[in-house]
Formats: C-alpha cells, structure tokens, sequence
C-alpha cells in the first residue's frame, strides 16, 4: 500500500494507544518523515481525523485488494496469451517439427516444393473433395530440372480415392502422373489427403474433413508424426488396387484373360462402376461391358458376384 515502515508503525501505534494528535505523533516518530507517512496514512484511509484515528483495515484495504485481483487476472490472461504465441512459434513454427500453413498461398508452394523438389520417392493421397492448389506440371517443366539441367525422376506412387474419379480436374491429374511413369492405384476410401516427399516431409490437413477450416495444413519435418504417415501410406498402398494403362498393355494370346480384363476384375472387386472403370481406363462403357460379358460366357456364370468367385478362385492371385 506504500505506506512504509514508519507509517506502519504509526498505524499501530494508534490502535494500540487511540487517537492521538498529529503533534504528538510527530514528536514521537521524528518530524518530517513522520509527517509524510501520515498523510500517507489518511490518503489510503487507514487514519482519519484529527486528532488522528486508526480506522479499521478492511476499510483501505477491500479496494486495494479489489484492484488487485483484477490486476492479477489481468495478468494471468496475458501470460496464457504470451504462452499461446510462444507455443505456436517453437512447436508450429518455421523452424519447428511441425508448421500449420494457413494461407492458399503457402499450402500451394509447398505441395510444389515437396511433388516438384523430391528426389527419391513422392507419396501421395488425392481424396474428395479434389482441390487444385497448384498447376498441373507436365513432365518436361523445367520446374522438375535440378540446376545443372537434368531432370529429377522420383519413384512416384499416387493412390486415388474412389469419388475423385469423377472430377474432370482429378482425372487431367491422374493422366498427368501417368505420363510422368506414377505407379497408380485405386482405394474405396482414404483417411485425409496426405503428401510425402522423400520421406522427409509430409503435409496432411490439420483438420478432418468437414471441418470448417479445411485450408489450414501441417508440414512435418521428420520425427515421429512423420514415420507415422509412411506407416499409414504403406498400409492403404498394399490395400488398394493398382491401375493399369489398357495403352500400354500387351495381350498375352496364349491366356484366357489379358491384362485388360485382369484390370476390370480388380476394380469390380474394388467396387468401381463400369462408368468409373470406363474413366479410369480411357476406354468406353460399352468396351467394359462387352469385356464382361465375355469373362461370364468363360467362366460359365451369369452374374457378376459369380464370376468374381470364379475369378478369385482361378484367376486372381
């Protein structure tokens, strides 16, 4: 209360001995110093008066503790706002394990600086709803060129969620890593999007999906979050099914089936439609029925769960 040793004691002077004229306190508590500790004193109103009373304490001291108390809840929210932003700059930060990227702007680069920077190996989920960041690079973009001018050939492996076909966007992608030699494949579902680059960096939404913020993206650095989603890739990779080009694809004359009609039969299996299958495989409807229809005339069944018995029972490995 800044009143001081002096005029504590004169504080107490007065209640233990009563009121008592400033005069006489001066006399007993050394002049000027003592002058200024009482009006110090009545300016708190811990003494009124003359001559000069002792009050009861609550009387300064309710207000003061008042103040107080707002004072140090005052303080308590700033320091959890200090704490906020020293937790978000060291633990999310640039420099940190894991940096929450908030802007369109900074999600784009860095999925070209983890799809065109690689070197070894990029791993990717494309899910629905499919949102171009980036533009589509072709294979010949000196963006994918190290500075000497040869041109970085990472092993690319892509695994496509099953609604995404339908986008025309997502499918311009899909022909794009196909030209690039991307070993594709085809899932039923994926947990979120998620990008690997050289095992060393991935980005994967903050929030799942549905959530409203749904531009807000973490980089990781290494670490353990990191090994985490390889773990995750690797598993939906050795679950989904892998997508042939039918373009590239030899017949073999001395099978029953070519590698055409081995593809239908994985994606019948996956649960693709034949509209979905017809994307997927550049080719029309009607090929994919009439291709049907044939498996079910070899294998001596008439419908569709049947011959996925007898595919997965002769055919399918």
């Amino acid at each position: 209360m800044g009143i001081g040793d002096t005029g504590a004691s004169i504080y107490i002077y007065l209640i233990e001995e009563g009121p008592t004229s400033t005069q006489q306190l001066l006399e007993r508590f050394g002049g000027l110093p003592a002058e200024y500790a009482l009006e110090r004193l009545r300016d708190v109103g811990l003494v009124v008066g003359e001559p000069a009373t002792a009050r009861h304490p609550d009387f300064a001291l309710q207000p003061v503790v008042a103040q107080a108390e707002v004072s140090l809840a005052r303080l308590k929210l700033q320091a959890e706002e200090l704490r906020e932003v020293y937790e978000a700059n060291t633990q999310y930060g640039p420099n940190a394990p894991v940096e929450v990227l908030k802007s369109r702007q900074r999600v784009g680069a860095a999925i070209d600086d983890l799809t065109l920077g690689a070197h070894r190996e990029v791993m990717q989920f494309a899910t629905y709803p499919f949102i171009p960041l980036t533009r589509v690079h072709a294979p010949g973009d000196p963006a994918r060129r190290n500075p000497d001018g040869t041109v970085r050939r990472p092993k690319r492996r892509f695994i496509y969620e099953q609604a995404v076909l339908d986008d025309e966007n997502a499918m311009s992608g899909l022909r794009n890593v196909v030209a690039l030699g991307t070993d594709v494949r085809v899932a039923k579902s994926l947990p979120f999007k998620l990008i690997i680059s050289d095992r060393e960096k991935a980005l994967v939404p903050r929030w799942p999906r549905g959530y409203p913020d749904q531009m807000s993206t973490l980089l990781i650095r290494g670490g353990s979050l990191l090994e985490s989603m390889i773990v995750v890739f690797e598993h939906h990779w050795n679950e989904a099914v892998p997508l042939r080009d039918p373009r590239l694809a030899a017949a073999d004359k001395h099978t029953e089936l070519d590698p055409v009609d081995m593809s239908i039969l994985q994606y019948i299996v996956a649960g693709q439609t034949d509209e979905q299958m017809a994307r997927l495989m550049d080719v029309s409807k009607s090929t994919i029925l009439r291709r049907i229809k044939r498996m079910r005339d070899l294998a001596e069944v008439d419908s569709r769960p049947a011959l996925i018995f007898h595919a997965a029972r002769n055919w399918l490995n």
